[in-house]
């Protein structure tokens, strides 16, 4: 194969991400294969020697050293046609990672991307005075940023489990391979320990052999979290105890001025950086190593060192789970003093016990060879590029609301593909007219069509009314027919984005039923029809107004008033109060009501003769006697009075 590795850092530069790129450039072409490394250099022109291109760019000092180059290279293009590349690898997401994206897209090429930094551990750099809101809103950023990145590309390779975690977490949805960064082992174990070399490194800090002299290698960065093997070895009442830092970086003042503060200099000792060609003989010449580092995507350094044969002080990190065996391969550690406690078990080990602790290091170390890393790579490769042969091209694009239908071909001979995706997926994803898209992305979609296709015709449906949690998935399992577990789903998402709410919906139904007169118990029963939860439903009637309550009831009784015809007062005031318990209003407030309604002093007369001649003319075919009988009832019936109602017969000579 010829395959480009895209990095933004390269040789002569001395990092993991360049450890890694050459341990694979070298070990891919001792496979066989023809590997081109496409990075930068603080210059203005393009550079090409070796198989390696240099594009242009801009060294930035405050990010120590990192060199950052334009998306967009004019005059490169005819370089890398003719590398006729298999597969694109990224290194970086960004910077030249952005231009190793564009040549995939481009020139048709599959497009591998490796995990290699947690960027989101490195927002300080943007940040330096720590303010909390954007360095929210930074780390949702780049998660956001990798996400797109990783979502275009074929294949997303993470160096441990723990990034892969990260990744998942962040929405990629790009199949992700767990790919160990493998190690050159003859730098590290074939070291001679009693060279000349190795006794003068260790002499930069002392010739006692009673001295025990902990090593750490790497960048001097506040991620790196230094701070704590600093203080611990400054505290440790041990004077025989040493820690040999080396490396450099953006924050090496800071630690020296910590260093000074705490009176640690004849402790701590700033070594410098490190030859490329010379770092294992550091390994050799020190007693073991530590890092308090939880930014490590693999923590390359802990290998090299347990390769070295050394035993490591680490903190807690799921990247030393599968290396870092307690009081075995090394100690755990979370603050200055654990770490001290740790030291005093090491120290107390016979020469035997460290000797057999260095063999088992270096037996654990065995499977992240070269080797196994470039087999690891060659399959990550060709899936990567079976499954860029099996895309699909866009070939219609519909806009609706807040979603986009799409109509996909995969093969001439087969049906076009239709599907719906969110909106923000479409422009996330730089989709448009012939895009081509993997088919591990068509299927992660085509698995939610259900779920999406629900979330389209809700979010429609709730432009022109409003819905509480249960008539969204009563809508969907009815309507729609979605299983019961998609409508729940489409529920919960809408809550989250804040377009249903049971406890408004319960809060303002219930104050505008109110106010068009209903009750509070007509309200109860509204809200739990509409499934809203009773203690909801509680809060909404509670905090209704009593007043309006009173004058809803006082409202409804003067209709009633109007209505009954041919009653006495008293059977009015009687009726009225059962029919506004009836419309849910309590029985001491309806009678009350009842009681303030307003009635003419000639009330009851008027009703009399009114109810008299209603009966007259339902019993006028009745015998006078049963007439008569028919008439006193029904009239008693209407609430009248006996005396008052003989008095009339009396009077209309009956």
């Amino acid at each position: 194969m010829n395959i480009g590795l895209v990095t933004d850092t390269y040789l002569p530069d001395i990092n993991g991400v360049v450890s890694s790129t050459v341990t694979l450039k070298n070990a891919l072409e001792k496979a066989g294969h023809t590997v081109y490394v496409i990075t930068n250099h603080a210059g203005t022109g393009i550079k090409f020697e070796d198989g390696v291109l240099r594009l242009p760019g801009i060294k930035l000092k405050s990010f120590y050293g990192y060199k950052v180059s334009s998306p967009i290279n004019v005059g490169a293009g005819s370089y890398i046609e003719d590398m006729n590349l298999d597969v694109i690898h990224l290194q970086t997401n960004f910077g030249v990672g952005l231009y190793g994206q564009y040549l995939a897209n481009s020139m048709n090429i599959p497009l591998v991307d490796t995990y290699h930094t947690m960027y989101t551990d490195y927002t300080h750099y943007i940040n330096p005075r720590g303010f909390e809101g954007f360095d929210r809103v930074s780390k949702d950023a780049i998660k956001a940023a990798s996400r797109a990145v990783c979502n275009n590309a074929q294949a997303v390779v993470a160096p441990s489990q723990k990034t892969k975690e990260a990744l998942i977490d962040y929405g990629v949805l790009a199949p992700i391979y767990v790919v160990p960064t493998g190690l050159d082992l003859d730098k590290f174990m074939n070291v001679d320990p009693q060279s000349e070399r190795v006794r003068q490194i260790r002499a930069q800090i002392s010739e006692d052999p009673e001295d025990l002299i902990l090593l750490f290698v790497g960048r001097l960065a506040k991620e790196k979290s230094l701070e704590i093997p600093i203080e611990a070895i400054v505290q440790n009442t041990n004077p025989h105890v040493h820690l040999a830092i080396v490396g450099g970086g953006p924050d090496e003042d800071f630690y020296r001025n910590l260093t000074e503060n705490l009176h640690g200099e004849d402790r701590v000792h700033f070594l410098g950086a490190a030859a490329p060609n010379e770092i294992g003989l550091y390994y050799a010449a020190f007693d073991a190593f530590v890092s308090a580092s939880l930014s490590e995507t693999q923590g390359m350094t802990y290998l090299e060192a347990m390769a070295a044969g050394k035993m490591v002080f680490g903190r807690r990190d799921e990247v030393l789970t599968e290396l870092l065996d307690e009081d075995e391969t090394g100690f755990y550690f979370d603050t200055p003093a654990e770490l001290n406690e740790k030291i005093d078990v090491f120290l107390n080990m016979s020469l035997e016990e460290k000797e057999e602790a260095g063999r088992k290091c270096q037996q654990k170390i065995m499977p992240y060879t070269a080797e196994a890393f470039a087999y690891s790579m060659e399959r990550v490769y060709s899936q990567a590029i079976d499954d860029y042969s099996q895309t699909y091209e866009v070939q219609k694009i519909q806009f609706s609301g807040n979603y986009v239908f799409l109509q996909l071909q995969v093969d001439a001979e087969k049906e076009p593909v239709k599907m719906i995706i969110p909106i923000d997926d479409f422009f996330e994803l730089k989709i448009s007219l012939h895009t081509k898209l993997d088919d591990y992305m068509v299927r992660s979609y085509l698995d939610i069509q259900n779920f999406y296709w629900c979330m389209y015709k809700v979010e429609q449906r709730l432009l022109t009314r409003e819905m509480t949690h249960h008539q969204v998935v009563d809508y969907c399992v009815r309507r729609l027919e979605a299983p019961l577990s998609v409508a729940d789903q489409v529920a919960n998402e809408l809550e989250l984005m804040g377009k249903i709410n049971d406890r408004n919906y319960a809060m303002e139904k219930a104050e505008y039923y109110q106010s068009v007169g209903s009750s509070k118990r007509q309200i109860e029963q509204k809200l739990y029809r509409a499934g809203i939860d009773p203690e909801l439903i509680r809060e909404a009637c509670n905090s209704l107004s009593s007043v309006q309550e009173k004058s809803n009831a006082a409202k409804l009784a003067k209709r009633l008033a109007k209505s009954l015809k041919a009653k006495s007062v008293r059977r009015k005031r009687q009726e009225i109060t059962h029919k506004l318990i009836l419309h849910g209003y309590l029985p001491d407030a309806a009678k009350e009501v009842a009681e303030e309604l307003d009635f003419n002093e000639d009330h009851d007369q008027e009703a009399l003769h009114d109810a008299f001649d209603k009966a007259m003319r339902l019993y006028a075919s009745k015998t006078p006697e049963v007439r008569n009988q028919k008439i006193r009832t029904y009239c008693l019936r209407q609430g009248f009075l006996r005396e008052d109602i003989d008095e009339l017969m009396e009077s209309e000579n009956l």
